[in-house]
């Protein structure tokens, strides 16, 4: 009884962690497609700004 109670505790800990790590992925991938959305704006927004202010 004691051998299947460790067990069950480890595999439960084991997903906690997995999740944990699946979390942290998704956010960073997250993170870094803001990122790249607020650089191609902010490129975007000069060029045009720049094209403007030239004609």
């Amino acid at each position: 009884m004691k051998l299947t109670q460790l067990r069950s505790r480890t595999k439960h800990i084991a997903k906690h962690l997995t999740s944990a790590a699946t979390r942290r992925k998704r956010l960073s991938s997250n993170i870094r497609k803001k990122i790249l959305w607020r650089q191609r704006s902010y490129i975007l927004s000069a060029t045009t700004e720049h094209a403007c202010s030239t004609h």
